[in-house]
């Protein structure tokens, strides 16, 4: 992964509003194409979620993530949840 693409997308996210965040990750849902900056901005994406404290769980083992399901922030658990 390119560490320039990475860094790029990584403080983009930071300074994005967690309304931002979740409207970026909502966009990939279904989008199967792959590449290295598909790679970095998925990686920077859920690195800062964490950095924030939000619970990843439902779309990340730590290994893969899943685009499967839009998610939405429920702020008082702080975590992602599947939207209905």
């Amino acid at each position: 992964m390119e560490k320039n693409i990475l860094s790029q997308f990584a403080s983009q996210f930071a300074e994005a509003s967690l309304t931002s965040l979740v409207e970026s990750f909502n966009a990939q849902v279904g989008n199967r194409g792959f590449n290295s900056a598909r790679a970095a901005h998925d990686h920077a994406l859920i690195d800062e979620f964490v950095r924030r404290g939000v619970d990843v769980s439902a779309i990340s083992d730590g290994h893969s993530i899943s685009f499967a399901h839009h998610v939405a922030l429920d702020e008082t658990a702080m975590r992602l949840v599947f939207q209905n």
